[in-house]
């Protein structure tokens, strides 16, 4: 059997943790100087993709179309 946590990031009083998550996250995902444009540009359309098929996922659980 799985632990569950006790309390949640989700709750308040996590500002703190958020920034520094936030942070790493912005580092991570933003790009070297000098990253070519190609690569640039597959980043781009590999987050586009993911993008679209967030919205099927989430049309479908609806059953609702988005226009």
């Amino acid at each position: 059997m799985m632990a569950t946590p006790e309390h949640t990031l989700l709750e308040p009083g996590h500002g703190a943790t958020w920034a520094r998550l936030n942070a790493e996250k912005r580092r991570l995902l933003t790009p070297l100087p000098g990253t070519p444009i190609g690569e640039l540009l597959r980043r781009g359309q590999h987050l586009s993709a993911q993008a679209a098929g967030l919205l099927r996922a989430i049309e479908r659980a609806d059953g609702s179309a988005r226009p």
